[in-house]
């Protein structure tokens, strides 16, 4: 069998690396550095500025694949395990540690990969898995011209009044799940040869995508020197809200970028890659990241001390390290003994049978 080239391995690894970045700056005292500061303030703009974009990039990859597979309610439960096991250990953990953020509240989110949403991703992409089926039904030919119609729509809707109405949740048609299906139709679209003009400017969309986030990033670093509050408040905006235009074209680029990269295929890269979702929970189940940043690494202090690149990029390395460690003995010990379970085959049984 013809091994899968790592192109989008890379690519979830540089989206987890912009994620954990985004909540390395925002959750710490990093977001404080100004235009004095120099290379360091550019430096946290970079990495702090793109983490809700790339959730954007994250859907169109699984996107990619799921559009031609068939539905596997092992994905489904795989995933709801995943983020439980995660955030029950990591919460019951820092509740026995005494942490400021452990409490009985979290410990119930825990429990509630779904209704809890202990972290709301993955909360949000178990939702869209179990939509896929449909999904995809509106992805065949005979359907085709009407999910066009939708996806145009819906773009119109969530898009256009995202970017032109940039206060706060005005979009009439928005929510985390309506806005995940509308990224799986159009990646489907797209794939299936429905998307004319994003075939034509792929073959630039590495530039397209530089561009694109430094017009985000200078609208920061323009505020910030010349004083602009609305100009500081409109980078907030679009930085947040991946669903605007600005968010949306940084994140489809940028996945544009790797779908057209003969990366080959690296067994390491596949390994790491494979535990970017891992990364995501343990570092940012509610009970935790804070004690993390501040009460393992100690982020603040050496904000204070002044060597916060060289520092971050390590913080960063260890929670990737720790987490890929971690994963793997998972799927070693716990996924193995899982599979074994009745109650999970009778659950992925229950599933087929309804889709069925």
């Amino acid at each position: 069998m013809e091994k899968r080239q790592s192109n989008f391995e890379w690519l979830r690894i540089l989206c987890m690396f912009l994620i954990v970045g985004f909540h390395i700056t925002g959750q710490t005292n990093m977001d404080g550095y100004g235009t004095g500061d120099g290379i360091v303030y550019y430096y946290c703009i970079l990495i702090g500025s793109a983490g809700r974009l790339v959730c954007n990039t994250f859907v169109m990859i699984g996107a990619w694949f799921l559009v031609d597979s068939k539905f596997r309610p092992e994905r489904v439960i795989n995933l709801w395990l995943e983020i439980f096991i995660y955030s029950v250990a990591i919460t019951v953990i820092c509740f026995g540690i005494g942490c400021e953020d452990a409490s009985t509240i979290t410990l119930i989110q825990a429990f509630f990969p779904i209704f809890g949403r202990p972290v709301w991703f993955g909360a949000e992409y178990i939702c869209l898995l179990l939509l896929t089926p449909w999904l995809n039904e509106m992805l065949t030919e005979k359907n085709m011209h009407r999910t066009r119609q939708a996806v145009k729509l819906f773009a119109i809707l969530i898009i256009g009044c995202a970017t032109l109405f940039p206060i706060g949740h005005t979009t009439p048609a928005f929510s985390e799940l309506i806005w995940f299906c509308f990224l799986y139709l159009f990646t489907g679209l797209y794939k299936r040869g429905q998307m004319p003009f994003c075939q034509k400017i792929e073959r630039y969309s590495f530039l397209w995508f530089i561009l694109s986030y430094l017009i985000l990033c200078s609208m920061r670093i323009l505020a910030d020197t010349m004083g602009l509050e609305p100009l500081r408040y409109l980078y907030t905006y679009y930085r947040g809200h991946y669903e605007s235009l600005l968010g949306f074209a940084c994140s489809f680029f940028l996945f544009l970028t790797f779908k057209n990269w003969k990366a080959g295929y690296n067994r390491f890269v596949n390994l790491v890659s494979r535990a970017s979702f891992a990364v995501y929970v343990i570092h940012q189940t509610p009970a935790f990241y804070r004690y993390m940043w501040n009460g393992i690494f100690q982020v603040d202090a050496s904000v204070e001390n002044g060597n916060i690149i060289g520092y971050s990029l390590l913080v960063i390395a260890v929670i990737f390290a720790v987490s890929v460690c971690v994963d793997n003995i998972r799927l070693l010990v716990l996924d193995k003994l899982i599979c074994k379970c009745k109650a999970y085959h009778m659950v992925c049984k229950r599933l087929c049978e309804f889709y069925q």
